[in-house]
């Protein structure tokens, strides 16, 4: 009896941890600014928030590369707002999922 009530509360357990639908996401994007101070300060303020697993930004040409920690969804908005204050020098965020979308290649061409 005891058994089976074990194998029960373990099934719903594994299936309401499928339902929330965690992921790792990524971001792209690039940093417009020439002022590498700037762009170090900024990589280490991302590094610091949380849900932040890794982040890369080019000090030769403003490429940005960010990795979350498994979370139920990431948007633009919350992307872009890691930047902080700096935000405005976010150009072309692109928002995907590791292991699912493919990482565009940089400079990006298809940027509006």
């Amino acid at each position: 009896m005891r058994f089976s009530i074990l194998i029960v509360f373990s099934v719903l357990i594994a299936g309401i941890c499928q339902s929330q639908d965690i992921n790792k996401y990524f971001g792209q994007a690039h940093f417009v600014t020439e002022d590498s101070e700037l762009i170090s300060n900024t990589e280490k303020y991302i590094r610091q928030q949380d849900g932040i697993w890794m982040v890369r930004i080019d000090p030769t040409n403003g490429n940005v590369l960010i990795y979350t920690t498994e979370l139920p969804f990431w948007t633009e908005e919350e992307f872009i707002a890691l930047f902080g204050n700096n935000g405005d020098k976010v150009e072309c965020p692109y928002i995907g999922i590791v292991r699912k979308d493919k990482i565009r290649p940089f400079p990006f061409k298809d940027c509006e």
